[in-house]
């Protein structure tokens, strides 16, 4: 028998199951992602949300187990536009690539920060927040690139453009659409130094070309609903 009391969760998806049930994707703290049945919850007054900071109690002695209570940790939170659709585009992304039960502790604090930052900041700066977060995704994951220096070992040139090769890191390009200031924005990490739109587009497609090799054949449904921004 399994029992888990008051773990640091956020639920990244819901959908019913069976008759007044619903099967719950969380993404833990402790034990990473882990998908439990809460029973009775689709005609519960109090809906459990996504986007908020949780802390869930669960047990079962099956692989899929039940959802006891949870406790909200965190102030109330509505997403909306463009920051609605980001949110839901990252839980699928830690919904398609994570394993089960594989906690990621750093990762768990970089989405509660990013929930907390994208709640609160305008379209641009969203955009922004969202290719950081990728990038600090694939790091976690194993799948980092070197952001000081191209293929050749030389440092990364603000003023110079640059081109991604997969699997292998950046090399200097005349018709490269990544500027070396872009990488090293990348670098910094700092949510507060956004880049020009065209820079923006241009690391929406690198994250992509990262990022598709994982996800597979199988398309993001969150992504459609932005794919022309």
């Amino acid at each position: 028998m399994t029992k888990v009391d008051l773990t640091p969760a956020f639920l990244i998806h819901r959908r019913a199951f069976k008759d007044s049930s619903l099967l719950l994707d969380f993404f833990t703290y402790e034990h990473g992602k882990i998908r439990l049945v809460g029973r009775g919850l689709r005609k519960s007054k109090t809906p459990i949300q996504i986007f908020q900071h949780l802390k869930i109690s669960y047990s079962g002695r099956s692989d899929l187990k039940g959802l006891n209570n949870w406790e909200v940790d965190d102030k109330p939170r509505q997403l909306k536009g463009d920051n609605l659709i980001f949110g839901m585009y990252v839980n699928e992304l830690i919904s398609r690539l994570l394993h089960e039960q594989d906690p990621h502790h750093e990762l768990f604090e970089m989405y509660k920060q990013f929930i907390g930052h994208l709640s609160a900041t305008d379209a641009t700066s969203s955009h922004w927040l969202l290719r950081l977060f990728e990038n600090n995704l694939l790091q976690e994951l194993g799948y980092g690139i070197d952001l000081s220096s191209d293929i050749t070992g030389s440092e990364i040139e603000l003023d110079a453009k640059y081109e991604y090769q997969h699997q292998s890191g950046f090399t200097r390009s005349v018709a490269g659409k990544i500027s070396g200031k872009l990488i090293n924005q990348l670098l910094a990490d700092d949510i507060n130094d956004v880049p020009e739109a065209f820079q923006l587009k241009a690391c929406r497609d690198l994250n992509r070309l990262r990022l598709n090799p994982l996800l597979g054949n199988k398309p993001l449904q969150s992504r459609s609903l932005f794919f022309s921004k």
